[in-house]
């Protein structure tokens, strides 16, 4: 074996026991903090089960066990799935709704300087206004049925998504939509070529956790006008004061939105690798 493959091979070996340590450390990295969220999750349940009582009256914050024993009912006895299945499908809809648009009047304004600066503090006094207070107001307007609970968690995607997709258009190097210019890009094509790709980064960063919003858009609207519905279902519990349910409820939408938000994350990993980029808003 010459001087240089016994130098190879050395250099191989490093590599290899270097890359193991990596591999090891990353490992133990994770188990410690699977570990730690256990722990930690077992601690705020037991101190749920056992110290909250002490401090509040018992009927008013129920108990883990009982949460968990009113949701196995309402799963065994099917009512839970039609609440599931109105309200996941008012906050998916909305969902959809408010990113196409979203994306569709950021695109517009960014290409329209001039309407940028005209709409601009309409958007920003609009974005301050608390959505709650537009509730009642969608729900007068627009009836008791699915249309006003569709609109509120529309209009809770639509300004993340049009905020983020100006921040991630604006955040684009002018020199290179310059250069791209120069070589003949124009219209559709710097859009298709420069623009989406240099705001994707924003774009689906909005796009991946905005599902929350279009919950909390949907279950707002159940909590002022609704006979079916997850929101629906927590505020009818708590005018009867069963917290056992109410609770049961909450931790249902919880669950529902990190199996969704998962899901798009697993999306997001194959088909845009390179997207980390958090949201604004």
């Amino acid at each position: 074996m010459t001087l240089r493959e016994v130098t190879v091979s050395d250099g191989a070996e490093v590599l290899a026991r270097a890359a193991g340590r990596a591999r090891a450390a990353a490992a133990r990295e994770r188990l410690l903090v699977r570990s730690g969220i256990v722990l930690l999750g077992a601690a705020l349940l037991l101190l749920w089960e056992f110290g909250a009582p002490l401090a509040v009256e018992r009927r008013y914050v129920s108990s883990p066990s009982e949460v968990a024993t009113r949701l196995v009912e309402l799963v065994l006895d099917g009512q839970l799935w039609g609440h599931i299945g109105v309200t996941l499908g008012e906050a998916g809809a909305g969902y959809l709704i408010g990113i196409a648009v979203g994306l569709v009047a950021a695109l517009v304004l960014v290409a329209v300087p001039a309407l940028d600066e005209i709409a601009g503090p309409f958007v920003a006094a609009f974005y301050s206004i608390p959505k709650i207070a537009l509730a009642p107001m969608f729900i007068m307007w627009f009836g008791l049925g699915l249309l006003p609970k569709v609109l509120l968690a529309a209009l809770m995607v639509f300004l993340i998504v049009l905020a983020n997709t100006m921040a991630g258009v604006r955040g684009i190097s002018p020199g290179l939509v310059e250069v791209a210019r120069v070589m003949g890009a124009r219209g559709g094509g710097l859009v298709r070529t420069i623009v989406l790709p240099g705001a994707a980064p924003a774009v689906v960063a909005s796009i991946r956790l905005t599902f929350s919003r279009a919950m909390v858009g949907a279950i707002l609207g159940e909590f002022i006008a609704a006979t079916q519905g997850l929101g629906y279902l927590i505020v009818r519990s708590s005018r009867q004061f069963e917290t056992a349910t109410v609770f049961a409820g909450i931790v249902v939408v919880a669950v529902l939105v990190m199996l969704v938000n998962a899901a798009i994350r697993a999306v997001e990993a194959r088909a845009l690798p390179w997207c980390a980029q958090e949201p604004r808003g």
